[in-house]
């Protein structure tokens, strides 16, 4: 392994230490807050204090950048962050609260140190919130952890309590482009939502959901677009985390998460890579495998339409969706393609890239049209990688000796030629043939 490798393990290992250690005194924390009522002044003490320290290792984990981590960990990391974001926010709250019912105002609360959080997307929250009535911020509209868990195996439960993401602050209007898709999903879900009497008869929204495409062009932001707007609980689940090699535990696994969905109800269960799970049903199956499907299938058309819950189930992956099983398709009334985006789209998102990180100043907006008039083929999440690529050209032209002292800010702008750098090296990760079949799929059963 070379010094760099071992050197950004050691930042791994750093991060993930303090990060294990703060959410241990957090989730200590809720349970002796949780189990002892305000009569209990010295366990409700050390509740505080535990929620202190456990945001105080959290600051420390947030000093590592997850660039600075291997390539392989840098996922791992990001979600841990996002879940550190969401923790620290209700452990927040809660220390607050508690403060305050002892000391008798919050301005004694205040006058202890929270450390910064991370500035990255709220994640999935185990800190569950202390006062579910106060519904200015939308954590506390989450049931208790005992509301969540009625009729759950409990160590299944706990791990799917993860799963809950808080509000990411993404709107619709955030979302670039996809507007065929943000117009179906506000009618299914955000709309109902503002006024559930208005929906009914015929206007009732659909249970089912599907979004499908290419990877990397916004099926999951919009999921949580929509999540933050309606106001209803989210979970994020990805197949992977169903599917398990024990016997019956799959079965298991989609019956806790359907259970504690209806407890938190309404919600959204949003699964990504479903068509790993719901292919064709065939005589190949294994007992698990078959059993798993029917579960699922089962949840949708008995459970659903009782607890008002909407799904978005992602197919992620390249496939062929034809592959889906038939009873899969019959369940999705609605059944919305996220395509490419046309080249409007790709400047107007090339343009806020870059005025987000400040690299707009070099290039005129018809240099940025220009530059998306080459990108044909490329989606949202190649685009970013083309513009941190044209980002390191300027680097590139430094000598290592000047790097440790250059100033970011005497660097040049970035120009096209930049970018037609960027394009040998960042090609179209999606394939023409699965695309075609995609599109051929979307136009024989979906909306485009």
């Amino acid at each position: 392994m070379s010094v760099g490798a071992r050197r950004e393990m050691t930042m791994f290992n750093f991060f993930m230490n303090h990060f294990n250690t703060g959410r241990a005194k957090m989730m200590k924390a809720v349970e002796i807050d949780e189990e002892f009522g305000d009569s209990h002044r010295d366990k409700k003490l050390q509740a505080c204090e535990l929620y202190k320290q456990g945001m105080d290792e959290f600051r420390k984990a947030a000093k590592i950048d997850t660039i600075d981590v291997l390539p392989e960990k840098r996922k791992e990391v990001a979600e841990a962050k996002e879940k550190m974001d969401s923790y620290n926010r209700s452990a927040k709250e809660r220390f607050v609260t508690l403060m305050a019912k002892m000391e008798g105002s919050t301005s004694s609360a205040h006058s202890f140190y929270f450390p910064n959080s991370t500035n990255v997307l709220v994640a999935s929250s185990e800190l569950l919130p202390y006062s579910p009535s106060r519904s200015g911020n939308f954590s506390l509209l989450i049931p208790s952890r005992y509301q969540l868990l009625k009729g759950v195996d409990a160590a299944l439960g706990e791990r799917l309590l993860g799963e809950i993401l808080d509000r990411t602050g993404v709107k619709l209007s955030d979302v670039i482009g996809c507007d065929a898709a943000k117009g179906a999903l506000e009618e299914a879900v955000i709309l109902p939502a503002l006024n559930p009497a208005l929906f009914s008869g015929l206007r009732q929204p659909v249970k089912g959901i599907l979004l499908f495409g290419p990877p990397g062009n916004g099926k999951t932001l919009l999921a949580k677009a929509v999540a933050s707007e309606s106001n209803q609980v989210f979970f994020n689940v990805s197949a992977a985390s169903l599917t398990s090699k024990w016997v019956g535990e799959s079965e298991k696994t989609i019956r806790s998460l359907f259970q504690i969905a209806k407890n938190a109800q309404p919600a959204i269960i949003f699964i990504d890579e479903i068509d790993s799970m719901l292919c064709d049903r065939s005589e190949k199956d294994t007992d698990g495998s078959r059993r798993m499907k029917n579960r699922i299938f089962y949840f949708n058309l008995m459970v659903l339409p009782a607890v008002q819950m909407t799904e978005f189930w992602l197919s992620e992956r390249q496939i062929d969706h034809m592959k889906l099983d038939d009873a899969v398709l019959r369940r999705f009334p609605k059944r919305i393609y996220l395509g490419l985006p046309d080249r409007r789209s790709r400047f107007t998102l090339l343009k806020a890239i870059l005025d987000k990180h400040n690299m707009s100043a070099g290039l005129a907006n018809y240099d940025i049209m220009t530059i998306a008039s080459k990108t044909e083929g490329y989606s949202n999440s190649d685009l970013v990688a083309l513009c941190k690529e044209a980002a390191m050209v300027p680097i590139r032209s430094i000598d290592r000796e000047k790097l440790a002292s250059c100033d970011g800010s005497k660097l040049r702008k970035l120009k096209c030629s930049d970018f037609n750098k960027a394009l040998m090296v960042i090609r179209p990760s999606l394939k023409g043939r699965s695309l075609h079949a995609l599109f051929d799929f979307a136009r024989r059963v979906g909306q485009i």
